[in-house]
């Protein structure tokens, strides 16, 4: 990993910073080519010799058992030191997976990390290294919550078991020897929405969410930022047939998520579906998002990311260059993927240390 070390550090020397009100909006550019523009070799090279063709055209039914099946990147485990512990939650009517990392030592902060998939694939397994480095950069104790997934188990019932793990976090935090004053909600994709959804569910709860960090969210499946989306507002350079056939395929495939995740599509409209819609954006704690440039989602989750720092909420939001959705599951194929989870574990770092000013207080 020493090679990627030197990547990540250019990608540190290369960063651009803008200032929004209360974002800051952060660019990292492929760190070892000139700014020539288009995909990063290595994302290109993933694309055209060993990505499964079926993942960048719109997704079908017949397709769930197979993507069910070999779902999942190759990644590597870039912090083998870390200690991990698989255990389950068991309520009356199920039982909840979740692995449990960075345990031991002084009491630490708490991150619960939710698995990407679209809400209908993913396990905590997938998400094991990403967890690993993750819990080792934010020195915290990170709990990975094993959701139920659709059609079997649609809407609410994956978000009421991220509920649930989040609850026994708080009653047994004595044992987890964590911080209560310390927990940050995080997620990619749809375990970004599932992240948000906690938030917003939280707010009845007797414990306060301090920090979010989310990896390409999927925030909007109510298509209300649809109109802003044009595939004009990406630069395709010399990549454009391979970026077409990337967002393409991932809009086409909202119907399809829409079908197995929701029985109602009027439950699209809900802010626990689609939290882009959510009127209690002001009562969220500081946030840092990541966004990736070829990604059909990065339109809703600026989108978003402006939302909230409108309502007051400091948000950081990061853009990677040449990327497309899902990069940080390659960990170890991607330098990219180690930089951005690093800068989410710092950004947990900096709320918990009271370096960024965030002036809120649930119920305010």
């Amino acid at each position: 990993m020493a090679g990627h070390d030197q990547l990540r550090k250019q990608m540190r020397e290369k960063e651009t910073r803008q200032v929004y009100g209360n974002m800051e909006k952060m660019i990292k550019h492929i760190p070892d080519q000139e700014e020539t523009g288009g995909l990063d070799p290595r994302v290109k090279e993933w694309m055209l010799t060993s990505e499964p063709d079926k993942t960048r055209r719109p997704l079908e039914v017949d397709d769930l058992e197979e993507i069910r099946e070999h779902e999942g990147f190759p990644n590597t485990d870039i912090a083998p030191f870390v200690s991990s512990r698989e255990l389950s939650i068991d309520l009356e009517d199920r039982s909840i997976p979740i692995r449990i990392y960075n345990e031991g030592g002084e009491k630490k902060p708490v991150m619960l990390y939710f698995h990407g998939g679209g809400f209908f694939s993913g396990n905590i397994g997938m998400v094991e290294n990403p967890c690993k480095w993750l819990a080792h950069k934010a020195d915290a104790v990170v709990v990975s919550v094993g959701y139920r997934l659709a059609p079997e188990h649609p809407f609410a019932d994956g978000l009421n078991d991220c509920l649930e793990g989040i609850r026994w976090v708080w009653e047994q935090a004595d044992q987890l020897q964590v911080d209560t004053d310390n927990i940050s909600l995080a997620g990619e994709s749809a375990g970004a929405n599932l992240a948000l959804g906690v938030s917003e569910l939280s707010l009845e709860e007797k414990w306060d969410i301090k920090h979010i960090a989310l990896l390409y969210p999927l925030v909007d499946l109510a298509d209300f930022t649809g109109e802003q989306w044009k595939i004009d507002q990406y630069k395709f350079y010399n990549d454009e047939a391979l970026i077409r056939k990337e967002l393409t395929s991932m809009q086409q495939s909202t119907v399809f998520i829409q079908s197995l995740y929701l029985q109602d599509l009027n439950e699209a409209n809900s802010p626990l579906v689609s939290p882009i819609l959510s009127e209690n954006k002001h009562k969220l704690p500081p946030m840092a998002i990541i966004t990736a440039e070829y990604d059909y989602l990065k339109i809703q989750g600026q989108e978003y990311a402006r939302q909230v720092a409108a309502a007051g909420v400091p948000v950081s939001l990061w853009e990677y260059k040449g990327m497309d959705h899902a990069f940080v599951d390659k960990l170890g194929l991607y330098p990219q993927a180690a930089d951005a989870l690093t800068e989410l574990a710092d950004h947990f770092q900096e709320v918990r240390n009271g370096k960024q000013a965030a002036e809120w207080k649930k119920g305010s």
